[in-house]
């Protein structure tokens, strides 16, 4: 393989391409339209795909959809359908992919750091991993995108998985 995408398919996640020497190629925060609610930049997320070779021996992640009890109509509606138009996008592109469960991914990246929250699991991994990296989704953003970064443990996890 030579490029390994992850994606949290979350509105507020991220996609983030490594290439075979574990380098960050290519990452965005999820392309979302901001109004009154917001909703996904469909247009610009198969710009992203299109952008990414995927004739050059490309593997995805996609992480699972799971609705938490917690969330209301509107989460739970927009959880599933981000899911299923990365599923769309994917498979009307030609990729390879595979779709996972949040904590098997989770376990395998994340041994040695467990804080009991995953989203500073995922942040403190790869500022370990990927030090020079910014992680902001934004150049006023103070906080680093947990979206982005669980995009690319999940990245490196399809490349632990898939590396030849």
């Amino acid at each position: 393989m030579t490029f390994f995408v992850g994606i949290d398919n979350g509105l507020s996640g991220g996609i983030v391409v490594l290439n075979k020497n574990q380098h960050i190629v290519g990452k965005w925060t999820m392309p979302v339209i901001k109004g009154k609610k917001t909703e996904y930049d469909v247009g610009a997320i198969c710009k992203i795909f299109r952008e990414i070779d995927h004739e050059k021996d490309t593997f995805v992640v996609l992480e699972k959809a799971h609705v938490r009890p917690i969330s209301g109509k509107r989460a739970s509606f927009m959880t599933g359908f981000g899911y299923g138009l990365m599923q769309g996008i994917l498979e009307s592109q030609g990729y390879s992919y595979e779709i996972i469960n949040p904590k098997d991914w989770q376990k395998e990246i994340f041994q040695g750091i467990n804080t009991g929250d995953t989203k500073k699991d995922s942040i403190m991994f790869c500022k370990r991993k990927w030090p020079n990296e910014d992680w902001t989704a934004t150049e006023r953003s103070k906080k680093p995108s947990d979206g982005m970064t669980d995009a690319a443990c999940m990245a490196l996890y399809g490349f632990r998985r898939n590396a030849i």
